[in-house]
């Protein structure tokens, strides 16, 4: 991961970041501390800090931390002033930076993965994954977690009906097994299936139960460290539930917001 500007503010953000996509019962000093890999004597006067702030809130029986109403009210200041696709746009920005590698979002159109908006480093290389572009769904990674709730039966329907064919080397079983991967760890993965020495990992976002979009980080092959494939493991799954909370409090609609023309201007 890109190296950050100031230890502790990078620790408060991890915080945030961390119990927004906790469940309602938050979490305790020892499971924050190590899920940020650091000493809880580093950790507990920040918690302590923000609790008084009333950003986070502890319950001490459970000993337990949760989002605090002073940063609800801060995010439902911010969130009522940019729209979804300006928020979703700055969250695959922050990912490019904390990675350095390119931030595609994608939705799912017939048999194919169509491409809607990228965020690139400085030194980004080139592609297909772009804005416009489409790909065969059940080869890349973005298509692997759009398609990660569809059944064996509905994925043949899909890809094999009216005398439509797959490439030879492709197995829609599988395939299936690698969708019921993602649909469990809310990761899928892609080596080289769809384009010759780049790898992608890609995350489903979900409106409700339904999967409307999936985020997805491109690696270079001679890039894919793996600490640069740990990060993406870990921080694609986070970017995803903001993007879902996000969606639960936006008017939009999700037509509107996963579409070329809602990410055009930005």
């Amino acid at each position: 991961m890109a190296q950050t500007a100031h230890r502790s503010t990078s620790r408060v953000l991890d915080i945030f970041e961390l119990l927004s996509t906790t469940s309602s019962e938050g979490a305790t000093l020892t499971e924050i501390a190590q899920t940020l890999n650091s000493p809880k004597s580093s950790i507990l006067p920040i918690l302590q800090t923000l609790v008084a702030r009333g950003y986070i809130q502890v319950d001490h029986r459970a000993n337990r931390y949760s989002i605090g109403v002073n940063l609800y009210m801060v995010a439902s200041v911010y969130r009522n002033k940019i729209s979804a696709n300006t928020f979703i746009d700055l969250e695959m920005k922050r990912l490019t930076a904390q990675i350095g590698e390119s931030c595609c979002l994608s939705v799912l159109q017939g048999r194919e993965t169509l491409f809607l908006h990228r965020t690139d480093p400085q030194d980004a290389i080139y592609c297909q994954k772009a804005p416009g572009k489409k790909e065969l769904a059940c080869l890349g990674a973005a298509g692997k977690s759009l398609l990660c709730d569809y059944k064996l039966k509905e994925l043949s329907d899909l890809f094999l009906e009216n005398g439509q064919v797959l490439p030879n080397d492709v197995n829609l079983y599988r395939i299936h097994v690698q969708m019921e991967e993602a649909r469990l760890t809310y990761l899928s993965y892609e080596y080289g299936e769809v384009e010759s020495g780049i790898q992608s990992i890609a995350s489903p976002i979900r409106s409700g139960e339904k999967v409307v979009a999936a985020i997805s980080m491109i690696l270079p092959g001679f890039r894919a460290t793996p600490e640069k494939v740990l990060d993406c493991s870990r921080l694609l799954p986070i970017s995803a539930q903001k993007i879902e909370n996000a969606l639960l409090n936006s008017t939009e609609s999700i037509e509107d917001i996963f579409s070329l023309d809602g990410f055009r201007n930005l």
